[in-house]
């Protein structure tokens, strides 16, 4: 049934639009047999009635097509004008939109130009950030180089310093060992003096015994003479009572008595004579003793004076010495000595650095740092200071005045100040009374020392193997040298210490010997 509709539906639609076709070419009877050939072929009996219908309904779809027909002309009009409106508007949306697109890509290159502008500009300020930073390390190197060239200038200014405070201060302990050593030997030539003086006063004494002794001798001689010649008178006058009347006895005893007076007067006068002299000597030595004493008084307060102006420029130079007393002169002559005589092995040192010995090498030993002061440029603590190995062969064995190092084992090379055929070693340090709580367990005990053909050479020739027990200095005899050479580099070794785990101090280490002398050599 409903297939049925649609198909009448389509079949009348069919039909009206036939009849609207021909409206405008046929008549009205061709019409009626459009709309009856359709009713037909639907299947619908003939109306008169239904065909009329159909018929004004054709003939009112024809007026409204008319109608239609002549609003078509404005509408296409109206239409061709929206349609050419609606394509301006197209054009202008498009135009529109192809200028929002060249908009936007003109935005879009601006962007992308404005980011290969950013991107340029990081990769300029890139490339400035790295110019800077090479810039930077330039300087950072630039500083580094300076800094580490007045570092090694400081530290060379520092060991120049050092050197010339060390030559300073051995100068002025030379001078004052060379002024106390004078002083010492003034004093001795005062002693001396003193003896000589105490000796003339003996001699005086003696002198002046001696004359008391003569003039007594003489005073007897003058009696016993006196004596004598009052016998001699007596016996005379005995001649002469027995003679008396003779003429001839007158003339003898006038004889007698002229010859006894004249050899009394010449024996007085003699005697006289001596008794004078021995005067004007015994005047003359005590003018001497008074001349003497008084340039003695005058050398003393010389020395006197010396002292105080000693003490004087010690305490200007912010020394703690005071007044020395004759007891604190004694102490400075007392310690002088000990150290003249703590030196004198009677033997040259050739490592001696004053003579021309120089440190070569200390090897892989490890200077002891512990306890010395940081180093700095511009409060900057850069390196610690350390004590030079060059202390081992200076003269100076003040307290303290060593060459350190760590441990117990170090080696220590010397350059001689000349070929020297070795025969003594002599290993120094401090006295035990000297030594902090008369503790030497940082001296050495056991040591080697080896001679060397050149100053690196690997290995050498062990002249012997020593141990130091007597303080604070000995001297060790070569125990083998079975080549018989000669050497101008020495070699110690210290082997051991006196229990100390942390470090060793050397004092001194001396070299004795004969130099090398080529006729001596080749004969």
């Amino acid at each position: 049934m409903k297939y049925w509709k649609a198909g009448s539906a389509m079949l009348l639609l069919l039909l009206l639009v036939g009849l609207v076709s021909a409206s405008a070419h046929h008549s009205k009877s061709i019409r009626g047999s459009i709309v009856a050939s359709v009713l037909h072929a639907m299947g619908v009996a003939a109306d008169p009635a239904l065909q009329a219908r159909i018929v004004n309904l054709s003939k009112q779809i024809e007026d409204l097509q008319k109608m239609v027909n002549l609003l078509i002309p404005e509408q296409q009009e109206t239409l061709a004008a929206l349609q050419r409106e609606q394509q301006a508007q197209q054009k202008r949306d498009e135009e529109a939109k192809e200028a929002q697109r060249l908009e936007e890509e003109r935005r879009r290159q601006e962007e992308e130009a404005k980011k290969r502008e950013e991107e340029r500009l990081r990769e300029e300020e890139k490339a400035k950030e790295m110019e800077l930073i090479r810039e930077l390390e330039l300087q950072k190197q630039k500083l580094e180089k300076e800094l580490r060239q007045q570092a090694e200038e400081a530290r060379r200014k520092a060991e120049e310093d050092r050197l010339v405070a060390e030559e300073e201060e051995r100068r002025k302990q030379e001078e004052a060992e060379s002024a106390l050593f004078q002083e010492v030997a003034t004093i001795t030539k005062l002693n001396q003096s003193l003896t000589e003086l105490e000796g003339v006063v003996r001699g005086l004494q003696e002198d002046s015994a001696r004359i008391h002794g003569d003039m007594k001798s003489w005073e007897l001689f003058k009696d016993k003479e006196i004596r004598r010649v009052n016998r001699k008178s007596q016996n005379a006058a005995k001649v002469l009572r027995e003679a008396k009347d003779s003429e001839s006895n007158a003339r003898h005893e006038k004889e007698i008595t002229a010859a006894i007076s004249a050899e009394l007067v010449a024996r007085l006068v003699k005697l006289e004579e001596e008794n004078k002299e021995l005067r004007n000597s015994l005047q003359g030595l005590q003018e001497s003793l008074e001349k003497k004493l008084l340039d003695l008084d005058g050398e003393v307060d010389e020395l006197t004076k010396r002292v105080d102006a000693d003490d004087a420029e010690e305490e200007a130079l912010g020394g703690s010495a005071g007044a020395v007393s004759g007891s604190g002169v004694q102490g400075m002559i007392d310690r002088a000595l000990d150290k003249f005589a703590a030196d004198r092995v009677a033997m040259p040192d050739y490592a001696l650095e004053s003579s021309g010995g120089i440190v070569f090498t200390i090897g892989e030993t490890e200077p002891y740092t512990k306890d010395t002061p940081w180093m700095g440029v511009f409060g900057i603590s850069i390196w610690k200071s350390c004590k030079t190995p060059r202390l081992a062969i200076q003269a100076d064995n003040s307290p303290g005045n060593c060459w350190s190092f760590y441990g117990d084992r170090g080696t220590l090379t010397i350059q001689l100040s000349a070929q020297v055929f070795p025969e003594y070693f002599t290993l120094d340090h401090i006295p035990l009374d000297l030594a902090p709580g008369k503790n030497a367990s940082s001296a050495p005990k056991h040591f080697r020392v080896l001679g060397l053909d050149y100053g690196n050479a690997p290995k050498g020739h062990v002249l012997g193997n020593y141990e130091f027990t007597k303080f604070p200095i000995e001297t060790f005899a070569v125990q083998q040298n079975p080549y018989e050479k000669y050497f101008r580099f020495i070699k110690i070794e210290v082997l051991s210490n006196y229990g100390n785990k942390d470090y060793t101090c050397l004092y001194r280490f001396r070299v004795h010997g004969k130099p090398y002398d080529i006729d001596t050599y080749n004969g």
